[in-house]
This record gives C-alpha cells, sequence and structure tokens, in this order.
C-alpha cells in the first residue's frame, strides 16, 4: 500500500497524489512530498529507484529487515532505520521504520502497520503544522512518535516488576522465577532496540547535519533527551529485576540452609543410638544382655536420656 502526500507552497495539501506527479513535485523546492509505503512491492521499488533515485543498498535496507537501527548520509538524502515497540502474541517486538529524508520530500517504508506513522498521516491529513514546516520536521513527528511508542511498554513492565516483588515476599514458586525472567527478557528486547538511537538522535541534533535545519534539530534535542530518560528508566527495572532475581535465589539458599541444618541435627540425635548398637551388635563371644541383667535396661536409659538432652542443647544454640 502506499500513500502520498504533497505540500505547495500556497498552504495547500494534496492527499492521494498519484505517481506521475512526483518527478515535477520533486523537481520544485516549495513543495514537500511525503510517501508513505507499507509491505513495498515491485513497481514501488521501481519507483524508489527510478524517480526518488535512491542507492540500491537503501532500497535492500528497505526490502530486508534490519537488526540494528543506524544513520547514513547520502548526496541526496539521508536514510534511517528506526525501531518502535509493540507487542504481538504476548511477546515483544520490534517494529522497523526506513525513513529517506531529502531536502523536499520525506520516505517511510515499513513492513506492516504502525500507530506512529498512521497517527501522522492522519495529523496530515488533517492540515496540521507539521506538514508545513519542512521535511525535517515531518521526519521530527515521525521520529518522536516512534520513542513515544516505548513508553506504555515500559509501564506496562514496571507494574509486572512491582507485581512480583509483591509476589515473591508472599510466596515462593517456579512460576515467579518464570515470570521473572520474562520481564527481564522483555527488557533486554527493549534496551537492544533503544540504545542504538541514542547515538541517532545524537547526531540529528548536533545541528551540522546537511538536510536538517539548526532550527528544527532542537525538537530531535528534545527527543534525544527524553529518549535518555526512558534509557534510565529501562536500566532501573533491570537493576529491580535483576536484585529480585538474587534475593529470590538468596531465599530459596537460606531455606535450603535451614532444611539440612534441621536434618542435621535429627541426625545427630540418633547418632547415640547407631554407635552404641553398632558396637554392641558386633560378635562378640559373649551378648552384652546375656551378662548382668540390668545392662540392658541402663544402656536403654541412656538411649533415652541422650535425647531431649540433645534436644535442648540444640535448641539453646538455636539449630532447631
Amino acid at each position: 500500500m502506499i500513500r502520498a502526500y504533497l505540500y505547495t507552497g500556497n498552504g495547500h495539501v494534496e492527499t492521494q497524489v498519484p505517481a506521475a506527479r512526483f518527478r515535477e513535485a520533486l523537481a520544485r523546492e516549495d513543495c514537500l512530498l511525503w510517501l508513505d509505503i507499507e509491505g513495498p512491492e515491485d513497481n514501488e521499488i521501481e519507483l524508489l529507484l527510478e524517480v526518488f533515485e535512491l542507492h540500491p543498498l537503501t532500497v535492500e535496507d528497505c526490502i530486508l529487515p534490519n537488526v540494528r537501527p543506524k544513520l547514513e548520509e547520502f548526496e541526496r538524502y539521508c536514510f534511517l532505520v528506526l525501531q518502535g515497540m509493540r507487542r504481538s502474541e504476548g511477546q515483544l517486538k520490534p517494529l522497523e521504520v526506513d525513513v529517506c529524508l531529502g531536502a523536499n520530500f520525506l520516505i517511510t517504508v515499513r513492513s506492516e502497520a504502525c500507530k506512529s506513522v498512521d497517527d501522522n498521516c492522519v495529523r496530515v491529513e488533517k492540515r496540521s503544522p507539521i506538514f508545513q514546516n519542512g521535511a525535517d520536521h515531518l521526519c521530527y513527528a515521525i521520529v518522536d512518535s516512534l520513542m513515544d511508542s516505548y513508553l506504555p511498554v515500559l509501564d506496562e513492565i514496571e507494574e509486572r516488576v512491582d507485581q512480583l516483588e509483591t509476589r515473591l515476599l508472599e510466596e515462593h514458586s517456579d512460576q515467579n522465577v518464570k515470570d521473572l525472567l520474562t520481564v527481564y527478557h522483555d527488557l533486554m528486547t527493549v534496551r537492544r532496540s533503544l540504545t542504538p538511537h541514542r547515538d541517532i538522535l545524537a547526531r540529528l541534533s548536533r545541528g551540522d547535519m546537511r538536510f536538517i535545519r539548526p532550527a528544527n534539530s532542537l525538537y530531535f534535542r528534545d527527543t534525544h533527551d527524553r529518549l535518555l530518560r526512558i534509557s534510565d528508566l529501562v536500566d532501573s527495572a533491570r537493576e529491580v529485576t535483576t536484585m529480585s532475581l538474587e534475593a529470590h535465589a538468596t531465599i530459596v539458599s537460606n531455606r535450603l540452609n535451614e532444611n539440612m541444618k534441621t536434618m542435621t541435627a535429627f541426625a545427630t540425635l540418633a547418632l547415640p543410638l547407631v554407635i552404641v548398637t553398632g558396637i554392641f551388635g558386633m560378635n562378640f563371644s559373649e551378648h552384652p544382655e546375656l551378662g548382668p541383667p540390668w545392662l540392658y535396661s541402663v544402656l536403654s536409659a541412656l538411649f533415652i536420656v541422650s535425647m531431649p538432652v540433645m534436644w535442648h542443647l540444640f535448641r539453646k544454640r538455636k539449630w532447631l
């Protein structure tokens, strides 16, 4: 699917601009053309190569998914690979948006629907000022919306972390550990996608980019500052999750030590019986019970008395 918007110098915004007018719009410096492509097909790829004269490597990046966001500068445009974040089928997945920013045109390419881009399309159709302030300002609006897509995800993760912290204090189960590991995996997914954007936005906000005016670089600086705050939230949530996992491991280890201490104490209680019966159970020429009649009673009394005495000593030393 392809959508084209054209802003002319007289303030008029045209929607659904036909491809036959693209060359004419690109030749006029007072026009701004925004081309949004969802799921590029062969004819749209040829359009990017022939009409917009994009580099073949740029078109290849627009077709194939990229692992990491990046920024590349060419003679006629600069190319950005950006990623938003959304939850699909219960899992967090990055949503790639490829952006080509030129002097009087902007191209956005994505493989599926993207709310950040669609919302800006609606704003343009409603004659929003973002389309009147140049291609770089329109690019800023899309980048800003993509960065905002991380906030709902982080709010959800922070809420889950708080709930898991409470559950860890109340109960110790394997399910809590699985949920914590799931949260940690989500945080790492967000962090891997978010971290490269800091370098990209830092370059866009310096004011020395060819297709970004110094006045509009201030907007990218604001987005960069917000991105740093979002990164701090991710790091804080990751630290809390790591501490929760460590606390759970410590609690389980302490419980295991307590159980081992109790089992060792009970084994020690039976130790005198094992030693004495082991000695007198050997093959002697005369069995002790066949000797003096009082010997068996004395040994039995010692067995019975030794256990409560040792129990008292263990409780006194807080071993039990």
